[in-house]
């Protein structure tokens, strides 16, 4: 069994894959949970069930939190750093500064490429909101990079923490035609329909029937707004390492 770690900013998603499929891994198992102690040991303490012989994670952490993360694992096992390269199987990097592009993008449009075989758009909806494109290159396809963007948790908060008299909102989307007629409402649909403007904005790099791509903690949400051309994919940046 394969055991694979997307360490984000807001919580640790894991999953458990094997070869057993004949077209190669496929996650058997997933979860996600927050860095607390407690629950990295009840987390620890469950992996003891399974055989691992393999362990593949992404970080975007500190160093701190990671040895917290991998000091749960069996002794045994010694895992494997996914870090960003030049080229995966027929999918190329072509980002300018690779060594400043996050991992966790880089996963995510491994992941996305494996599944679609196609250009598409890759949106990270998390503590950022990543935008990323597809396209396609001869046989295979290239990564051009994108946008990032503030998660919608992180406008809200920046609204209500830099303004004197904008609440902490816990507002609702009001889609159109409706018009937000509350200011909580009106912050959260602010959130939500900048985020999917970058979007759109973004997907016109793209030809018209490339699929939007959508993971993350707001991912329901965001497709949501988007209509029919979003598609959620949870556990995206686990497809990528199931795939390395």
């Amino acid at each position: 069994m394969k055991l694979l770690l997307d360490m984000g900013n807001t919580r640790l998603k894991w999953g458990l894959a094997d070869g057993s499929q004949p077209d190669g891994l496929r996650i058997q198992n997933s979860g996600a949970l927050d860095y607390g102690s407690e629950s990295l040991a009840a987390w620890g303490a469950a992996l003891q069930s399974h055989t691992l012989h393999d362990v593949c994670f992404a970080s975007v952490v500190d160093a701190a939190r990671e040895t917290a993360v991998l000091s749960r694992l069996p002794a045994h096992v010694a895992p494997r750093r996914l870090v960003v390269s030049q080229k995966i199987v027929d999918l190329e990097n072509a980002y300018a500064t690779p060594e400043t592009l996050g991992v966790d993008r880089w996963a995510a449009a491994i992941g996305a490429w494996s599944l679609m075989g196609k250009p598409c758009l890759v949106i990270g909806a998390g503590t950022a909101t990543t935008i990323d494109v597809i396209q396609a290159k001869g046989r295979g396809a290239v990564y051009r990079g994108g946008l990032i963007v503030p998660g919608i948790h992180l406008m809200l908060e920046a609204l209500h923490g830099r303004t004197a008299r904008l609440p902490q909102a816990k507002g609702d989307y009001r889609a159109a035609p409706a018009v937000a007629d509350n200011t909580v409402d009106a912050m959260t649909s602010g959130a939500v329909e900048a985020t999917c403007g970058a979007i759109e904005r973004m997907a016109r790099r793209l030809d018209d029937d490339s699929p939007w791509i959508v993971t993350g903690g707001d991912a329901q949400r965001i497709a949501s707004a988007l209509g029919a051309r979003a598609s959620v994919i949870d556990g995206l940046v686990l497809e990528g390492l199931a795939r390395v």
